[in-house]
């Protein structure tokens, strides 16, 4: 007998349906096991034909070819079979149904006898089948998964412009003035406070020749000096500015919804 884990691995495969003469009969597509052994009991084959896309048929009996399951039936027995609904669940009745169509359920003559069955058909199936897996359920739901994506936040430029600043400085400056001293002069020597005076030749050459042009309206004139501020603007370097980047870390909340499945049991009233 084929087991379920062998079953499972032929599917997994792609396996296909071969009739008693190794023909192909179609693709598998749905394992049925065995509501209360838990045995893979019926396999439906994908037949592609118009109006019965798949023909339900019994793994009793049913070996294993490579990958590909080989049935004791032909290929008419096969796509003739009754055709079930594959709601993922086989009836005892639709169950029984088809054991009768393949010889493997005891059937009452006229006289209310069992006619001879097929070895293992002894017993009526009460149970129903149902595909493999079918009493499990995954619960799925939507996690939360947070990454980091660069975006430019600002651009930045060193850029240089000129400002115009009034400076206020003071600088000392001179200037000259006209001073008049006078002198007294007595007997041809000048008079100090003092009271004491002297002339030296050269002076006195001087003193005595003005007195030969007094009265003669003589000018004397003398260049005065100042000094005035002058501004000279210097280009001088006052500092070097660089930019550069840096990274800091911080941490940042975010929140969002997620979705999740919530598995409960019914009961149903029969």
């Amino acid at each position: 007998m084929i087991t379920l884990d062998q079953m499972k691995n032929s599917m997994n495969a792609g396996a296909n349906v071969l009739s008693e003469d190794g023909a192909v009969l179609g693709p598998m597509g749905q394992l049925y096991v065995d509501d209360a052994t838990g045995e893979p009991s019926w396999v439906t084959v994908t037949t592609h034909t118009m109006g019965k896309p798949e023909s339900f048929a019994p793994l009793h009996g049913a070996t294993l070819d490579g990958r590909n399951v080989r049935l004791p039936y032909t290929h008419a027995k096969v796509y003739d079979s009754p055709k079930m609904s594959l709601d993922g669940h086989l009836s005892p009745e639709e169950e029984q149904h088809l054991l009768r169509y393949y010889g493997l359920m005891a059937a009452k003559d006229d006289d209310g006898t069992a006619d001879q069955a097929a070895p293992d058909a002894g017993r009526t199936r009460s149970q129903s089948s149902r595909p493999e897996g079918d009493y499990a359920m995954t619960r799925s739901e939507e996690q939360l998964r947070v990454g980091t994506e660069l975006r430019e936040t600002e651009r930045v430029r060193l850029v240089k412009r000129v400002v115009t600043e009034d400076v206020t400085m003071t600088v000392q400056i001179r200037r000259e003035e006209l001073v008049v001293e006078r002198v007294p002069v007595k007997d041809g020597a000048p008079l100090y406070d003092d009271g004491a005076g002297t002339f030296s030749k050269a002076e006195r050459d001087r003193l005595y020749a003005a007195v030969e042009t007094a009265f003669n309206g003589d000018v004397v004139e003398m260049v005065l000096y100042e000094e005035k501020p002058r501004v000279e603007i210097d280009v001088v370097p006052i500092e070097r500015v660089r930019i550069s980047r840096e990274a800091r870390t911080h941490d940042e909340t975010v929140t969002g919804q997620v979705r999740k499945e919530v598995i409960e049991t019914e009961r149903i009233e029969l």
